[in-house]
């Protein structure tokens, strides 16, 4: 794991990949990557989840881990060629509202891996995938947690931002003392646990679930969490946190 560590990002990436590429994924619609190409910037797997893409000169060990739920769907992806459909994603909605989200708590892009709770992409041509479905697949989150835990150990993170109730859940299977109320899969549920100290593989990270991006679910919760704002101010909090137990 330490030679991974020291590895140029794309090498930390390229290893990631092939450890995902050996998972036995359950019956249940999903898609491996393995064989497809990879966006030049773009969240994990479909991307190498790092901000400055193929650019990057450093995998952010140390850093924030930022969770989506699945990549997509595959007709999204690639075109009926196998091309892909774009090759940058950090200019749509969930990117853009993200970054300004990420830019207004003082956690640099640079430091972030995108990744996803379920590295997978789905069969169809809709970007919401069965979340509840797969929460309730034994085996398939057996492979994702497992997953999560291989990434968490090699980038070692201060903070996990969960984007959703969904990446939330997934976490709450991770930590079930600490995040347990997050397996209720609904936005109260987020206000009820705003952010928590977590330890996995003995080191300590904070926990913080924000809306999706995407939607404009940020009016529903409760203040002082409550629109764009709100949720800008409890990133802050979980950054400032995440500093204080890994000085």
């Amino acid at each position: 794991m330490e030679n991974v560590r020291g590895c140029e990002p794309n090498g930390v990436i390229n290893h990631l990949r092939n450890v995902l590429a050996k998972l036995d994924i359950p019956e249940g619609g999903l898609r491996s990557f393995t064989g497809l190409p990879v966006m030049t910037h773009g969240f994990f797997p479909g991307g190498n989840g790092l901000y400055e893409g193929i650019n990057a000169t450093q995998f952010p060990v140390g850093g924030t881990i930022i969770l989506g739920s699945n990549f997509g769907c595959l007709d999204k992806f690639v075109d009926s060629q196998g091309q892909l459909q774009i090759l940058d994603e950090r200019g749509n909605n969930t990117w853009r509202p993200l970054l300004k989200r990420l830019h207004g708590a003082g956690i640099k892009g640079e430091e972030c891996f995108f990744t996803n709770a379920w590295p997978f992409l789905h069969e169809g041509n809709g970007n919401l995938g069965p979340v509840a479905t797969w929460l309730g697949n034994q085996a398939l989150m057996d492979l994702c947690k497992g997953f999560f835990g291989y990434t968490y150990a090699v980038m070692r993170p201060r903070l996990i931002i969960a984007l959703g109730t969904g990446p939330a859940a997934f976490l709450s299977h991770v930590c079930p003392r600490e995040l347990g109320t997050w397996r209720k899969y609904g936005m109260r549920h987020l206000d009820d646990l705003p952010m928590a100290s977590i330890h996995f593989q003995n080191r300590a990270a904070i926990c913080v679930a924000i809306t999706h991006p995407s939607m404009p679910n940020a009016r529903l919760r409760r203040p002082p969490y409550q629109y764009e704002a709100g949720e800008i101010g409890l990133l802050i909090e979980a950054r400032l946190e995440s500093e204080r137990i890994n000085k």
